[in-house]
């Protein structure tokens, strides 16, 4: 039950405010999606990101292991997928350093936003003077600057410790937080979700980048008190490990428990995936995560054809997704 104040009604000349939380790829894809919103001339929405910083693998767990600072690295991919046009520089910023030396695996954009943060001593700054040299639409935020490690317990009593050892174990969990268990959310991320008119929970790991966010107390507060609708975009496939066996209903039933907010809408793919990608995945421990109910857990759930049929992977179609929130926001 949703006893906050009432959500505002909007203005024609008031734009649409936007919020998606997430990490990874699956925010990364969601930005994607919804940035031609946000850049066009007549109406724009304002899109704002709040990213997951829990990450304790690859060239960012390395950059927190040795520099100190909260992981760059999926800040670094949302910036990529806000930018308005490619050019070089939005291409270097996803280089990657070959070889086995101390730069082997480092992304290059990893590298420019730790510097920038240390120049500047705020992460939010060197964000947002990355952003103005790329030129990029909608503002992004780290859900915290506290270095934070995202901890869960299994049903056996086992402690899974790190971002990289929550993903691998298999669910169901029995407990989920970070540690410190006070770390402090962005004062710039709470307000953008005091004053969003949508909050979109994106696709993507549901432990490690969907949930993480919200067990931070204040953000899940601020989602409560803002009364605006709350749509998931629910993930294409399973995880092995992290969801192994899980359906979308235990997703959401995930989100309830752990996140503690209550989701408005569900959009999920409807289209089957190519009988041999199907048994690629399924050989991997993955299943596909389609064909659900019109409610689930007394959420509506609404099914649009998502998949790109061009990726070699399941991923969703940018074009697709942009359309599909679309029709659904009207009826939140």
């Amino acid at each position: 039950m949703r006893d906050e104040r009432p959500h505002p009604t909007l203005h024609a000349d008031q734009p649409l405010r936007v919020v998606a939380i997430g990490g990874g790829t699956g925010l990364s894809a969601l930005l994607a999606a919804l940035k031609r919103e946000a850049g066009r001339s007549r109406d724009p929405w304002t899109l704002t990101g709040i990213v997951t910083v829990s990450d304790n693998g690859g060239s960012s767990g390395r950059l927190r292991d040795e520099l100190g600072g909260i992981p760059p690295g999926d800040l670094r991919n949302c910036l990529s997928s806000l930018t308005q046009e490619a050019s070089p520089l939005s291409q270097m910023l996803n280089y990657r350093f070959k070889g086995e030396g101390s730069l082997g695996g480092h992304s290059l954009g990893n590298l420019m936003l730790w510097a920038l943060a240390d120049l500047t001593g705020d992460w939010v700054r060197a964000i947002r003077q990355l952003s103005n040299v790329l030129v990029t639409v909608g503002r992004l935020y780290p859900s915290t600057v506290v270095p934070v490690t995202l901890c869960a317990e299994d049903w056996a009593g086992q402690r899974h410790l790190g971002e990289t050892a929550v993903g691998a174990c298999r669910p169901p969990l029995s407990r989920l937080w970070l540690e410190p268990r006070d770390a402090e959310p962005l004062p710039e991320a709470v307000l953008a979700l005091l004053r969003a008119d949508l909050i979109i929970l994106s696709p993507g790991s549901l432990y490690t980048s969907t949930i993480a966010n919200l067990l931070l107390p204040e953000l899940q507060e601020a989602i409560r008190f803002s009364g605006a609708p709350v749509l998931y975009i629910a993930n294409l496939m399973t995880e092995p490990g992290e969801t192994a066996g899980l359906d979308l209903a235990d997703h959401l039933a995930a989100i309830a428990a752990f996140g503690k907010i209550a989701i408005s809408a569900v959009i999920a793919n409807a289209t089957p995936l190519h009988p041999d990608l199907a048994q690629r995945y399924r050989e991997e421990g993955g299943e596909p995560l389609c064909g659900a109910p019109d409610r689930l857990l007394g959420i509506p759930v609404h099914r649009f054809p998502l998949l790109d049929p061009e990726a070699p992977q399941a991923r969703h179609h940018s074009d697709l997704l942009n359309r599909a929130v679309r029709e659904v926001l009207p009826i939140l």
